[in-house]
């Protein structure tokens, strides 16, 4: 059997947000799609960053003026230094970058020819969570115990 690489498991397409909307936005496409992060883009869909709802709960306990809060563009609190991985690594490369930088999912990217600098080419393809990960493996094993079911000769 074939090693799954990221490719097979990730999610896509990516639920972006652009770096010029307000938080009150950025929080109403979160509610929307059911997720707890979103890529954020510039104006030509190349990633610049990611908001999570961890960096929301970030600026709201920064700052006491929710009202004002809320209008605020999402670039001013998404994480800059976003953890990400090539569609083609293996699945177990990705296992080791999530618990290696302690978070909960990765931005799946292509880079494109064409920007001055390699973060002005970066398209987000895909997100791979944790969650992702662990459906997959509780798949697998299912599949493999079914097989073994199946096989008289596996005990």
């Amino acid at each position: 059997m074939q090693p799954l690489r990221v490719v097979d498991v990730m999610n896509s397409p990516v639920i972006t947000v652009s770096d010029e909307a307000t938080l009150a936005e950025t929080l109403d496409l979160m509610l929307m799609h059911k997720v707890s992060g979103l890529v954020v883009v510039d104006h030509s869909g190349h990633m610049v960053g990611v908001v999570s709802q961890s960096d929301l709960l970030r600026a709201w306990q920064a700052e006491t003026d929710f009202t004002e809060l809320r209008q605020c563009v999402v670039s001013q609190y998404m994480t800059r230094d976003v953890i990400s991985c090539a569609p083609h690594k293996s699945l177990n490369y990705a296992m080791q970058q999530l618990d290696r930088h302690h978070i909960r999912r990765l931005i799946i990217v292509e880079t494109r020819d064409g920007g001055r600098f390699v973060t002005d080419r970066i398209k987000p393809v895909g997100i791979l969570s944790q969650t992702d990960i662990v459906r997959v493996l509780i798949g697998e094993s299912n599949l493999l115990g079914d097989e073994d079911a199946q096989d008289p000769d596996a005990k």
